[in-house]
C-alpha cells in the first residue's frame, strides 16, 4: 500500500532541507519576484492610456497573463533550485536561469496552460475586490463572491493538477509538453485534498506577512517553495507499507 507523509512532516522536512541555505534561498526568490516587477512596470509604462475602468482592467489581465506566461521560464529556474537543494544536489543562483539553457520552446508551452489557469483563477477576484474597496455596492460584492466560487472551482480542477508540470518536466526531460500536463494530472489524482489542505496550511503566516509589510515573505517564499518540493517527491516516491 502507497504511504504518503502527512502535511506536517513535509513542513518540517521543508525546514531540514533550508537549514544554512536560506540566504541562498532567498536571493533566488527575490531576484524572481524583482524581475517580474520590473518587467510589469515596464510593460504598463509602455502600454497605452485608458480612462475607461473595463478597459484598464483588461489592459492589465492581458499584460499580466503575458508576464506570468514568459515568467514561467523563471518559475522553472527556481524549481530547478528548490528540487536540486531538496535532493542533496548542488544548488546555486544560476539554477535560477536554467530555464534559458534548456528546452525554452516546450517550457513556453507548459507555462502558458499555467498562466492561463492562474489568470482565471485569481485575477477577477482581484480587481472585484479591488472595485469594492473603492466603489462598495451589492452588485460589486455578489460578483467578488462569484469570481471566489468560480476561481476556487478552477484552481481545485485545473490549477493542482498542473502544480506538479515544472517538476515532472525538471525530471524527465524526454517528456513533450503535453505528457508533462497528463503525467502531473495523474499524479496528483487522488492527493488534491491534500495539496490543497497543505496550500490552506500558509494563510495564517501569509497574513503575518502581511502584518509585517511583507518582510516576513522574504523566508515564507522559500519554505513554500521547498514544501511544494518535498511534497513532489513523496509523491513521486511514496513508502510501501
Amino acid at each position: 500500500m502507497r504511504q504518503y507523509k502527512p502535511n506536517y512532516e513535509l513542513k518540517n522536512a521543508a525546514k531540514d532541507r533550508l537549514d544554512g541555505r536560506y540566504g541562498l534561498s532567498i536571493s533566488v526568490c527575490l531576484a524572481a519576484a524583482l524581475l517580474y516587477r520590473a518587467a510589469y512596470v515596464v510593460v504598463i509604462q509602455a502600454a497605452p492610456y485608458t480612462t475607461s475602468y473595463v478597459s484598464s482592467a483588461l489592459m492589465d489581465g492581458l499584460i499580466t497573463l503575458v508576464l506570468t506566461w514568459l515568467m514561467g521560464v523563471l518559475d522553472l529556474g527556481q524549481t530547478l533550485f528548490f528540487l536540486n537543494a531538496a535532493c542533496g544536489i548542488p544548488a546555486s543562483f544560476r539554477n535560477l536561469f536554467a530555464g534559458f539553457r534548456g528546452d525554452t520552446a516546450k517550457i513556453l508551452a507548459v507555462s502558458a496552460v499555467r498562466a492561463v489557469v492562474e489568470v482565471l483563477s485569481f485575477y477577477p477576484l482581484e480587481r472585484l475586490l479591488e472595485s469594492a474597496v473603492f466603489t462598495p455596492s451589492p452588485a460589486v460584492f455578489a460578483g467578488a463572491a462569484a469570481a471566489l466560487a468560480a476561481g476556487i472551482a478552477i484552481h481545485l480542477t485545473a490549477g493542482l493538477g498542473l502544480a506538479l508540470s515544472f517538476y515532472i518536466m525538471l525530471d524527465f526531460p524526454e517528456l513533450s509538453a503535453g505528457k508533462v500536463l497528463k503525467t502531473s494530472f495523474r499524479l496528483i489524482r487522488g492527493n488534491r485534498k491534500k495539496l490543497f489542505l497543505l496550500e490552506l496550511g500558509f494563510v495564517p503566516l501569509e497574513l503575518l506577512c502581511a502584518l509585517s509589510l511583507m518582510i516576513g515573505e522574504l523566508w515564507l517564499t522559500p519554505y513554500i517553495h521547498m514544501t511544494y518540493t518535498c511534497f513532489y517527491l513523496d509523491l513521486a516516491s511514496p513508502k510501501e507499507t
